[in-house]
């Protein structure tokens, strides 16, 4: 483990800094949520309801959660309407959902050009432009549209979701080649392949979630964005979050966690050397985020 583990009841500063959070923005899958998407369970897949208890818990204390995921809007709309969400940023930060009670969204598409005149989403301009197929059709059983749990890729309006395992430097060389302005971002391992699918990836492989975003799009500047369009002082937020693309909130808020388990991502020990805001959950998964809440709320007593 690292220096920079989160304790159980924080002292001093970080005693003084989590005091001040107001806001929680959050992954959900292999962060908040147990394995399988669940949230009746802990990390090991036992019943439990601590992740719930939590979230009641941080509600009374007057801190909101805003989820911070690659899910796209039917998927957080039953997320928010389930657990009381009142907000929430969507497909990698494509969606900025800033008062679900009064239906208060926009697209952010960051770098890339898009004018919502034309009559399409961004999500529909870039499939237009046939590199999604393309990345497809380059490897076989490697690359799938993620299926968004049976909802269909389709349903996105923003990003395009993949899933699979293939070289980073290789997919990002042909988006590049494709003459509109896009990112490739790893999105985190794979707990759960849903059915049905077309992978059929090496034995011990588990797979990787991908997203197709506009240029300059990310979790972190989306997080900056809905600051701004709150009026959120970013000292007041903690993010917390398992993969490489949750890395990019740390430098938009106040306090980063990285649940333990996303030590497995490479570059995570440099981020961490890097970022004097940055710490580690004891725990893994969903228990790690109870884990770091409860350390929040300590520093509220």
């Amino acid at each position: 483990m690292t220096s920079s583990v989160l304790p159980v009841v924080p002292e001093g500063e970080l005693k003084e800094r989590l005091a001040g959070v107001r806001y929680v923005f959050t992954d959900l899958d292999g962060t908040m949520l147990a394995p399988g998407s669940r949230v009746l369970a802990d990390a090991a897949g036992n019943p439990s309801v601590a992740c719930v208890q939590t979230l009641l818990d941080l509600r009374e204390a007057g801190v909101e959660v805003i989820p911070c995921s690659g899910r796209n809007r039917s998927m957080l709309h039953e997320d928010a309407r389930i657990l009381g969400f009142n907000a929430y940023i969507g497909e990698m930060g494509g969606l900025l959902m800033l008062d679900h009670g009064k239906d208060d969204w926009c697209y952010f598409t960051a770098d890339m050009d898009y004018d919502p005149s034309c009559g399409l989403t961004p999500h529909q301009v870039i499939e237009r432009a046939g590199v999604c197929d393309k990345l497809v059709n380059s490897w076989p059983h490697l690359l799938e549209y993620h299926n968004d749990m049976q909802q269909g890729y389709k349903y996105r309006e923003v990003t395009v979701a993949m899933r699979g395992e293939i070289p980073d430097e290789q997919a990002r060389a042909l988006l590049d080649a494709s003459g509109v302005e896009l990112d490739w971002g790893d999105n985190g391992f794979l707990n759960h392949i849903s059915k049905p699918t077309t992978l059929e990836l090496p034995e011990g492989v588990s797979g990787r979630a991908f997203n197709v975003s506009p240029r300059g799009l990310n979790k972190g500047r989306a997080v900056a964005k809905f600051c701004e369009l709150r009026g959120i002082d970013p000292m007041q937020a903690l993010a917390i979050g398992d993969a490489s693309s949750d890395f990019l909130m740390a430098d938009s808020v106040g306090t980063f966690v990285l649940v333990e388990n996303g030590l497995a991502n490479p570059g995570a020990d440099e981020f961490l050397a890097t970022h004097d805001n940055a710490f580690v959950s004891q725990g893994c998964i969903v228990d790690g985020w109870v884990m770091t809440m409860k350390c929040l709320l300590a520093a509220k007593e």
